[in-house]
């Protein structure tokens, strides 16, 4: 199940058909006990519409919650994408000033570190080529201190330190970006808003007279595109909604414009 959470598409259509199914389900149920037991349920009407509207109104309150759950995830990994293309440019800035032939070395492993670091937002979780880019990251991480420390020793300067200061946040940031996109609705809170969605689905369908399509499909739809919403926030690797490397590209098209006129 939790991995039909973690694709929005398909969770949207198994939550309609699913959910229009259970709807179903209730009505037939209805009719089973109203024709086979000879239990009529006017008398009781009142009652199950009652059930069946408290089972709306608590609905509607876990799904009003779960938007605002999954929505700062979002922005979280928005900023940090930000944060990071601020870090690397700062790095970029400082190792202007640096001597050769370091200052060429360390500019192009950065070039190549922006270049991993947008691939990893194209990557998916759980899957090898996503920790390839990390490794590939890391890897020019380590060039890069490397440069770093044979500059220390054979040439240091005023510029070297704030140098290193830039340089050290970027480690941080690989984290910090890995650990937001795990950073996840928790599978208990969707284990409750599917439960609540198909007991209230079967109490719409049970509290029904007659068949009524629109009925069966107003609720249905409505739960799908909401609970769809909240995985798209919640895993915008695998959906429509992604987070926008936009700070990113700028940053990569300004590295390549600073090496373009020696070419």
């Amino acid at each position: 199940m939790f991995w039909l959470i973690a694709h929005p598409r398909l969770l949207f259509l198994v939550l309609l058909f699913g959910l229009m199914l259970v709807v179903e389900v209730g009505l037939r149920l209805r009719q089973f006990v109203e024709l086979s037991l000879q239990f009529k349920h006017e008398e009781r009407q009142p009652l199950i519409e009652s059930a069946r509207d408290g089972l709306s109104v608590l609905l509607s309150l876990l799904l009003g919650f779960s938007l605002p759950m999954a929505l700062p995830h979002y922005e979280q990994r928005r900023q940090l994408v930000v944060d990071e293309a601020n870090a690397i440019a700062t790095v970029d800035q400082r190792a202007q000033m640096l001597p050769e032939p370091f200052r060429d070395k360390i500019l192009q492993s950065l070039r190549e570190y922006v270049d991993a670091r947008i691939e990893f937002a194209k990557g998916r979780l759980d899957e090898p080529a996503l920790l390839a880019t990390i490794d590939r990251a890391m890897h020019l991480q380590n060039e890069m201190w490397q440069q770093t420390v044979l500059l220390v020793q054979q040439d240091p300067n005023v510029v070297t330190p704030i140098f290193v200061q830039a340089l050290g946040a970027l480690p941080d940031l690989i984290e910090q970006r890995l650990a937001a996109d795990e950073k996840l609705v928790p599978a208990a809170i969707w284990l409750v808003l599917i439960l609540i969605s198909v007991l209230t689905c079967l109490a719409v369908g049970y509290s029904m007279r007659r068949r009524l399509l629109l009925a069966m499909f107003v609720l249905p739809l409505t739960v799908a595109i909401v609970l769809s919403l909240v995985s798209e926030l919640g895993y915008p690797r695998t959906g429509f909604v992604r987070v926008e490397q936009r700070s990113m590209e700028r940053l990569r098209l300004d590295l390549n414009t600073e090496v373009a006129p020696r070419k």
